[in-house]
C-alpha cells in the first residue's frame, strides 16, 4: 500500500480486488486438473495495519486482519479468479517461534511487544511474527537528530498433503509518500538448513544489531525484494517495504509445477526493515503493514 497497481490483497486502504467471472476461474481449476502440469497456483494472503504509540509503547492491531484467497497463473502470478485455499487467520500464534534477538546495548533503544500473523487449517499452519524497535536520536541528518525503527520478521509454515509451493513475510511502513526505509536485509539463493539473518540500527555510537535464526528443511530457494512474489497491496508502499520468501523451483519455470512440486516439510523466511524519521516528522502512532503469504 504510470506505477502498476496490483489488486490481490484487500486490506483497509485498498477498494477492490480485480474479479474474475466465477466461469472462468472454474475453467482454470478444471484446466489444472485436466493436465499433468499445473496451470494456476492456489494462493493465500493474510495481513493487516497494526500501530505503537511512541509515548506509551502500546501496540494494538487498526482492524480485523483480511484472508484473501486468489487463483494464480503459474507462470506469470496474474490474478485468474478466486482461490479455493481455506485458512483460519488469527493475530494470535503459538509460541513455537524463536524471537527477533538484540545484540549490544543502546540505552536509547525500546523493545515493543511482537505481533504475530497466524492462518491454519487442519492440514497445518503458517506463523509469522514481528518484532519492532526504536532508537531515538539515532544520528545526526542535517543538524537534527532522527529517531529509527526496525522490525525483524521470521516464521514459515507446513501444509502436509497441501504441498508448499511459496511461504513468506511482507513489512511495510505505511507511509506511500516518501522514502523512510534506509535499510533491509533478507536471504536470497539455496535454501540453508540453519541460517541466522541480522540488521543494524545506525547510529552514531552504541551499535545495536537485531538477528533471528530459522531452522528447515534444505529445499530449493530463498528469495527477497521491496516487492512481494505476487500482486498486493503491498505495491502501493513499496519505496518502504521488505519482502522475503521461500519459493519451489519449479515457479516462474517454462515446465511450470506438476501435482507433488512443493515441499511438506516446514518452510520459511527471515526480513528486517529498517527505516527513519527526520527530527519532527515522526507520528505519535507509528504505523505498518504486516503480511503473511502461502501458496500451493
Amino acid at each position: 500500500m504510470g506505477r502498476l497497481r496490483r489488486n490481490l490483497l484487500v486490506i483497509s486502504l485498498i477498494t477492490g480486488v480485480l474479479s474474475v467471472p466465477e466461469g472462468a476461474a472454474q475453467a482454470a481449476a478444471r484446466q489444472s486438473d485436466d493436465q499433468d502440469a499445473i496451470s494456476a497456483i492456489n494462493s493465500v494472503v493474510v495481513g493487516g495495519k497494526a500501530a505503537i504509540n511512541t509515548r506509551t509503547g502500546q501496540g494494538r492491531e487498526l482492524g480485523p486482519l483480511r484472508t484473501v484467497r486468489s487463483l494464480v497463473d503459474a507462470a506469470t502470478d496474474d490474478v485468474l479468479g478466486t482461490g479455493t485455499l481455506r485458512l483460519d487467520a488469527s493475530t494470535e500464534g503459538p509460541a513455537d517461534l524463536r524471537s527477533c534477538i538484540k545484540n549490544g546495548d543502546n540505552r536509547k533503544l525500546q523493545t515493543f511487544d511482537h505481533f504475530d500473523r497466524y492462518a491454519s487449517t487442519r492440514r497445518g499452519s503458517i506463523h509469522f511474527q514481528y518484532h519492532p524497535y526504536r532508537i531515538t536520536a539515532a544520528r545526526e541528518v542535517e543538524g537534527a537528530p532522527t529517531t529509527q525503527w526496525e522490525v525483524c520478521s521470521v516464521g514459515g509454515g507446513q501444509l502436509a498433503d497441501h504441498r508448499l509451493r511459496r511461504v513468506g513475510t511482507g513489512i511495510a511502513l505505511a507511509d506511500s509518500e516518501n522514502f523512510r526505509r534506509i535499510g533491509y536485509s533478507w536471504r536470497t539463493g539455496s535454501t540453508p538448513e540453519n541460517y541466522t539473518l541480522g540488521l543494524g540500527f545506525q547510529v552514531k555510537k552504541g551499535p545495536v544489531g537485531i538477528s533471528a535464526s530459522l531452522t528447515q528443511k534444505p529445499a530449493d530457494k530463498l528469495l527477497g525484494s521491496h516487492r512481494g512474489p505476487w500482486n498486493t497491496f503491498m505495491d502501493t508502499y513499496d519505496r518502504n517495504a521488505v519482502n522475503a520468501w521461500w519459493q519451489d523451483n519449479c515457479i516462474g519455470r517454462w515446465y511450470r509445477c506438476w501435482p507433488k512440486s512443493g515441499s511438506h516439510d516446514f518452510q520459511g523466511a527471515i526480513a528486517h526493515g529498517l527505516w527513519e524519521f527526520p527530527a519532527g516528522t515522526e507520528p505519535s502512532d507509528v504505523a505498518f503493514y504486516f503480511v503473511l503469504y502461502a501458496g500451493v
